[in-house]
């Protein structure tokens, strides 16, 4: 056998060092009074140079057979060890089939709201205004979601926000029992750390926050068409309900379809539009109204029901809604029409309330904006790589239009609620990263009535700060 000089170098060399190594092991197996030498027969005579490369030759493919047992092993323990991932979007655990699963997410707004021109009457200020550490998981086929609000100025203060469990059958049939969102408004449907604006737009006033009840959802065919039906205790428009008021439930629907979302006009893959609605009894008394008052932007109630009116009976919406996203440019609009049946005294009508938001944005450094998912910065925020992250104009418009037959009928009153709210708003949006982002919203909200003797309110001039986390 031919072994080349290299190689012959290389294993003399190994033999040296192994050289202790043999000669322990030999005066262990013969005893500690053993005189063998290394490398030499039981008769005392030394190894030939070919019979000690074949003694190494030995021990390398040992220690070769050794390590690859060692790798089979160790990739057997990672095969059945859980995987925990911790990065951008939160921290997650993961059974190796993917079959477990546990995640924790945390949202955080801290806000600045100022307003100008209200002769000192509100108030400006910085605020929690929502902190939410939401804890999610599945366990096969089976999910929950658990979000709690512990900000101290959210609508949703020191509560629960989601708590629901489910059970998902396939991608077109899944079904929810708990807490979580009605399947009304687009804006409002829109993940919180996703929208565009420190406040939601008027539209939204018109839909229930939160409600509980059970739901059926589901993607037929997906990333084209969505469904939600939902039967729910039935809350009020903006309320986020913990407990039902009366035993009548809400039927809640809505179906949204992307159409061209997998065709080959481009253009068109972001164009989604859809349509929800709700039916239901609200029965309330002068006690507990069930009745809603709506804001405004800058979160300041500009309609009321008077003293003594409450709900008794029928409650419809209607939601048409769209949206378009191409590139850097994304477009929201959002429709909603309520009806409520309404009683004072021996009077009693069938009102009508329209809320409408159009918001639109453009991302100035060129990143992709979607319904679902935010801006993500090419760039960082950092001074060490120059990155300036990504920038965001905004704009919107919005009203809310109150019934007319609601102040001739004496349901509400001209001199501390206003007939109509709209609104215009310009608002600059900084991403410094995926997790961080800073927004600066402009919104002038002009009233009709609302002051005394029916006088039209003071325009609100509502400057909003926000910083928001994500994780």
């Amino acid at each position: 056998m031919r072994i080349p000089p290299l190689s012959l170098s290389l294993m003399l060399s190994f033999a040296t060092a192994l050289t202790p190594v043999l000669a322990h092991a030999q005066n262990t197996e013969q005893g500690s009074d053993a005189t063998f030498a290394p490398f030499t027969h039981p008769d005392g005579t030394p190894f030939t140079t070919d019979e000690k490369i074949d003694a190494l030759q030995q021990e390398l493919n040992t220690l070769k057979s050794q390590r690859s047992l060692d790798q089979d092993i160790a990739t057997a323990a990672a095969a059945n060890a859980a995987s925990v991932t911790l990065d951008k979007k939160g921290l997650n655990f993961a059974s190796p089939d993917g079959k477990y699963a546990f995640g924790l997410n945390v949202n955080a707004n801290v806000d600045l709201h100022s307003f100008g021109h209200d002769g000192g009457t509100l108030q400006d200020e910085v605020v929690d205004r929502l902190v939410r550490p939401t804890f999610s998981g599945k366990a096969g086929n089976a999910f929950f979601k658990i979000t709690a609000e512990l900000g101290g100025s959210s609508s949703a203060a020191a509560s629960l926000v989601d708590g629901y469990v489910g059970y998902k059958f396939s991608d077109a049939v899944q079904v929810q029992a708990g807490k979580f969102k009605s399947p009304l408004g687009l804006e409002r449907l829109q993940s919180d750390p996703d929208v565009i604006w420190v406040e939601r737009g008027l539209s939204t006033n018109l839909v229930p926050n939160r409600d509980l009840g059970y739901q059926v959802s589901g993607n037929p065919i997906p990333g084209v068409l969505e469904y939600q039906v939902a039967l729910l205790n039935g809350a009020t428009d903006g309320q986020n309900l913990n407990n039902d008021l009366d035993n009548h439930k809400d039927l809640a629907w809505r179906v949204f379809a992307t159409p061209f979302a997998n065709s080959g006009a481009v253009w068109l893959q972001g164009f989604g539009l859809g349509w929800g609605g709700s039916d239901g009894e609200h029965v309330g008394n002068t006690t507990n109204s069930q009745l809603p008052s709506y804001k405004s932007i800058g979160q300041q109630t500009f309609f009321k029901y008077a003293t003594g009116v409450y709900a008794s009976g029928k409650e419809t919406r209607s939601n048409p809604q769209a949206f378009f996203y191409l590139n850097n440019f994304g477009l929201l609009a959002d429709y909603v029409e309520v009806k409520q049946q309404v009683t004072l005294g021996a009077k009693s009508a069938r009102l009508k309330h329209t809320g409408l938001d159009v918001s639109g944005s453009w991302v100035l450094t060129g990143e992709n904006v979607s319904y679902k998912g935010g801006v993500k910065p090419a760039h960082d925020v950092s001074l060490k790589t120059g990155g300036w992250g990504a920038w965001e104009l905004t704009a919107r418009y919005g009203y809310n239009e109150i019934d007319d037959a609601a102040f001739s009928g004496g349901f509400a009153s001209l001199s501390s609620s206003a007939r109509k709210a709209t609104d215009t708003g310009l608002g600059l949006g900084w991403y410094w990263s995926e997790n961080l982002k800073l927004l600066l919203d402009y919104d002038q909200t002009k009233f009709e009535g609302g002051a005394a003797a029916g006088a039209n309110r003071r325009t609100e001039d509502f400057t909003a700060a926000r910083v928001q986390f994500r994780y």
